[in-house]
């Protein structure tokens, strides 16, 4: 992590997609103590980006095609895992999320090129690049099909990791920015189908906070004692989860739940880093553990299928090095992304 975990982890974790070999119970509490404030008190609150969204059609890999780039997307339904790849050479996908329609959504990222993709049902890939932006972050989908992300005007995220974000909702082409009033920069992440949203802004002190976004209003989520709180998704039953920290850039990160004011550590047992990435509507959580975030040293998947109660499912691709697990759906589906272990490494 950055001194001050300004560079957020899902963002260490995308660096470390493109640019590595293969590739980011505590006591009963309410969340953070920030008043609301209306969305229309800040001018930037609600606006349109440019002239709209750029939406451009890829053919998907042919089926049957075996995987060919160093991380595949994987789709795990009951048992079986289906793998996707990039529709272009070069490129590196990091699938985030997944609805109850099928439909996938993440990252599309390229030697010069920071966009989002959205994946459909039969394998068609969408990239999502945002008029006006020189890098787009796509990250998660309700079942009304909006998406939410972050964006960039000034430069690129990966060769900027503290470059200024603004959170954004994409809903059929329309574009709706999301900016915490007086904060520094703004990412959105989860959203479920009451349109609630999640994410993280860093504030004039450089600190990182959750908020939810609900109806234009925002609430700060801090987790009680931490240094930094990123929640990344939510559930149609208001229930959060995420990661914080303790200490800025130091020790351990842990994951969390939040569920009617009360806060609830997840920490899977034996490594220092546990992110939930994924909270479904029956409260089941998926997420990843790692040793180190910027190299995803021991990266594995796991499932909570009956919530933090446990037990701890493990998710791990056949016969691959390494897997990451990031978003699951009401029916049980989760997506992510796996070591090919049939490329050769990079230097």
């Amino acid at each position: 992590m950055a001194a001050t975990a300004r560079c957020k982890i899902r963002r260490h974790i995308r660096l470390a997609v493109i640019g590595a070999v293969v590739f980011t119970a505590l006591a009963v509490g309410t969340v953070g103590a920030s008043a609301t404030t209306p969305m229309g008190a800040s001018a930037a609150g609600l606006t349109r980006l440019g002239v709209g969204s750029t939406l451009s059609l890829i053919p998907s890999v042919r089926p049957g095609a075996g995987p060919r780039s160093p991380m595949p997307g994987f789709l795990l339904d009951r048992g079986r895992y289906t793998t996707f790849d990039p529709p272009e050479t070069g490129v590196r996908l990091f699938p985030a999320g997944i609805n109850n329609r099928g439909q996938i959504t993440g990252e599309y990222l390229g030697p010069g090129n920071e966009s989002g993709f959205l994946r459909d049902r039969r394998g068609k890939v969408t990239k999502v690049d945002l008029s006006g932006a020189t890098a787009t972050e796509v990250v998660k989908i309700n079942d009304r099909g909006v998406i939410t992300g972050a964006y960039s005007r000034t430069v690129p995220f990966l060769s900027d990791p503290n470059g200024m974000a603004h959170g954004f909702l994409l809903d059929r082409g329309k574009v709706t920015r999301i900016d915490v009033p007086g904060a520094v920069q703004t990412e959105a992440a989860g959203i479920n189908d009451r349109r609630q949203v999640v994410g993280v802004f860093t504030d004039a002190g450089d600190t990182s906070h959750g908020f939810l976004w609900n109806k234009g209003r925002f609430t700060t989520i801090d987790v009680p004692g931490a240094a930094y709180t990123e929640p990344i998704d939510v559930n149609d039953r208001g229930q959060i989860v995420g990661i914080y920290g303790e200490g800025p850039g130091t020790g351990p990160i842990h994951g969390f739940l939040w569920d009617k004011g009360r806060y609830t550590t997840i920490d899977v047992p034996g490594v220092p880093i546990t992110i939930p990435f994924g909270i479904n509507d029956h409260g089941q959580i998926v997420g990843s553990t790692l040793t180190d975030a910027a190299t995803l040293a021991g990266a594995r998947g796991f499932l909570l299928r009956n919530g933090v109660d446990g037990p701890v499912t493990p998710i791990s691709f056949p016969g691959a090095p390494r897997t990451l697990a990031t978003g699951i759906n009401d029916r049980g589906q989760i997506v992510g992304a796996y070591e090919n272990p049939n490329t050769a490494p990079s230097p």
